[in-house]
């Protein structure tokens, strides 16, 4: 064996005078093989520094044990802690994780996607950028036998696919209620991209709440954006209005942070003048001068949730009778009653 040659389950077995079966098994914890022995095949691999080969795995077993996941943002808390979770459960039944970023481009993502499945990976978990809608890459991955779990933000067709979510529309109606027991009567919204789903779910819960409580409806009072810049903006045409909402049910917590920012620095009281609800229950909400009420989404049961349905498909698990159709999880979500709202 050449100085520089790659160590292979061969060298190794060749060393402990057994088979190249017994030390992949060995590496693999094979229970049938004994505990001695795995123990010193491993010592051994960690004297050699032995790498396993991925690809000749792969030809092997027709499994590489490598998962994919694709995001909009990795620096995002919420995608962040969903990662996190998702990888503990990969990591528990022997897989790796590949992470890509969209970085909220329809092209990236779909590059992404065709990068995992050139690299074989044996299952890939997606949430879609903000403008992917009739998504086509799902026809690559099930000509190469790759299951796709679509989480959080899901396409048009989701009925076809494995899913976990939140429940947007009861979230933008949940947010309206509580707005209305804490006496708002003139209710606006800032709301999400209206080409993903649970943008539009939440809008519908907002517009269903107001219908049911019968508050009147402003369009001037829908103002669309949920980035830290578009909170900004909104709170200065909404102080530039004859008459003001006095709540907010805005889509995401970023708009409604600077929002509140902004009124309280033009002398509005939070939440006497104007009460605000947002959602993700971001890690900042509760530090702010007024601390923002915000929904929990749940975030590490989804990354959990989305692991395991995505494991159980790649392992193909018969006696799972939920998984013959399309299995499509709804993660409960939780109102975090803060002094923004209350």
């Amino acid at each position: 064996m050449g100085e520089k040659s790659k160590v292979t389950i061969y060298d190794l077995a060749q060393k402990l005078g057994t088979t190249a079966s017994t030390v992949s098994r060995a590496l693999q914890d094979n229970p049938r093989i004994s505990l001695k022995t795995r123990e010193a095949v491993k010592q051994l691999a960690r004297e050699l520094n032995y790498i396993p080969d991925p690809i000749a795995h792969h030809l092997r077993t027709g499994k590489g044990n490598v998962l994919g996941i694709v995001v909009p943002r990795i620096d995002r808390n919420f995608f962040a802690t969903i990662i996190s979770a998702f990888q503990a459960v990969a990591q528990k039944s022997g897989y790796q994780l590949i992470i890509a970023q969209s970085n909220e481009n329809a092209d990236e993502e779909a590059a992404a996607v065709r990068a995992l499945v050139q690299k074989k990976v044996d299952g890939i978990a997606i949430s879609l950028s903000v403008n992917s809608q009739n998504v086509d890459y799902p026809e690559l991955c099930s000509a190469h036998n790759i299951p796709i779990v679509f989480f959080d933000r899901t396409p048009s067709d989701f009925q076809n696919y494995d899913t976990v979510t939140n429940d947007n529309f009861q979230i933008g109606y949940d947010a309206v209620l509580q707005l209305y027991k804490r006496g708002c009567r003139k209710i606006g919204h800032f709301s999400g991209p209206m080409t993903q789903r649970s943008y539009i779910d939440r809008y519908r819960g907002f517009r269903k709440a107001l219908e049911d409580l019968h508050l009147d409806y402003h369009q001037e009072w829908i103002i669309p954006g949920i980035t830290e810049a578009t909170g900004y903006d909104a709170a200065l045409r909404i102080l530039q209005m004859n008459e003001r909402p006095d709540g907010i049910f805005s889509a995401g917590d970023f708009s409604a942070i600077t929002a509140m920012d902004t009124f309280m620095k033009k002398g509005l009281s939070i939440p006497r003048d104007i009460a605000i609800i947002g959602v993700a229950n971001e890690p900042l909400d509760a530090y702010l001068a007024t601390p923002l009420s915000s929904f929990n989404l749940h975030r590490h049961q989804i990354g959990e949730m989305t692991a395991s349905i995505l494991i159980s498909r790649i392992k193909g698990d018969d006696d799972n009778q939920e998984l013959e159709q399309p299995s499509h999880i709804i993660v409960k979500h939780e109102l975090i009653l803060r002094d923004s709202s209350i």
